[in-house]
């Protein structure tokens, strides 16, 4: 049983297992040895009884918590022979099969062999593709273009006829049928078809020159006149409308017109075939008064 000291400082009085007075904390001057390790053994149990009951607590909480599912692969899910089999590559996707290309598309096989100029290949691609549908507008105007290139524009016209049936307001269709008919010099036909395209593409210069020109093939001067000016206003470059309009207005006998209409087309053209026969030409319809000189054909 430890003893009670009193404390020199404060007069307070303690056990003698402390080697401080609790109230002032002047170190003791006598102290128990035996007390003190008594009372270090019960501090020793009392911390050692206090750790078990947390970890007790712990282990408690650890074993009734819900458990997530583990991201690691166990071993037993390894393949051991993994690392040495060599590595398959996923197969590649194949690519997908070719498919016929629409053949009312431009980059179409029939598009493909026209422009090669291989035009019996075209022939029979545009032939089948209206026999699957007699009612694809573009398809009858193409097959009557091949035709027209076959040397067959008499073939050609039902076909054009069709596709303009079927839309009414598309110009080439006009355009491809009027051009059919002027080839057959059927002059009216040609004329009323040009007009009508030129009503469907006001600004297409091809057009009114190719309208131009079949009213001057019809021997219609004067009309043939105003529509070259139409399509020198819309392609002023194009020397090839001036030398036209000059031989237009050569057989009105409008020679000093003709003369400078001539002379813009070697000004366009300079190095143009038959410029040496133009400039001939210019000379002999500026040469003074008289007769207009006998008309040749400048190629």
């Amino acid at each position: 049983m430890a003893h009670a000291v009193i404390c020199p400082s404060c007069g307070a009085k303690y056990k003698a297992n402390r080697d401080r007075c609790p109230r002032c904390r002047t170190r003791a001057v006598v102290v128990d040895p035996a007390a003190v390790a008594a009372y270090s053994r019960r501090l020793k149990m009392l911390g050692a009884g206090l750790t078990v009951v947390a970890l007790t607590g712990i282990a408690g909480v650890w074993v009734l918590a819900p458990k997530a599912t583990s991201p690691i692969v166990t071993r037993s899910a390894v393949d051991p022979l993994a690392a040495r089999r060599p590595a398959v590559e996923a197969p590649k996707p194949k690519a997908p099969a070719k498919k016929e290309r629409p053949y009312t598309d431009a980059s179409g096989f029939g598009y493909e062999s026209y422009q090669a100029g291989d035009f019996e290949s075209a022939l029979k691609h545009y032939q089948d593709a209206v026999a699957r549908n007699p009612k694809d507008a573009e398809s009858l105007s193409n097959l009557g273009q091949v035709l027209v290139r076959l040397g067959r524009p008499v073939d050609a016209l039902p076909y054009f006829d069709r596709a303009i049936e079927l839309n009414p307001d598309r110009w080439a269709y006009v355009f491809n049928r009027a051009r059919a008919a002027a080839l057959l010099e059927r002059w009216t036909e040609a004329i009323d078809g040009y007009h009508r395209a030129q009503q469907l593409f006001p600004g297409d210069y091809a057009t009114t020159y190719n309208l131009a020109l079949t009213l001057h093939r019809s021997g219609n001067e004067e009309a043939a006149v105003v529509e070259y000016q139409k399509a020198i206003e819309l392609s002023p470059e194009d020397g090839l409308f001036r030398r036209a309009l000059a031989m237009s207005l050569e057989r009105l006998n409008r020679r000093s017109d003709a003369a400078a209409a001539y002379a813009e087309y070697l000004r366009l053209t300079p190095n143009a075939p038959d410029a040496d026969k133009v400039r001939e030409r210019i000379a002999l319809l500026t040469q003074g008064s008289g007769a207009a000189p006998k008309e040749t054909k400048v190629s």
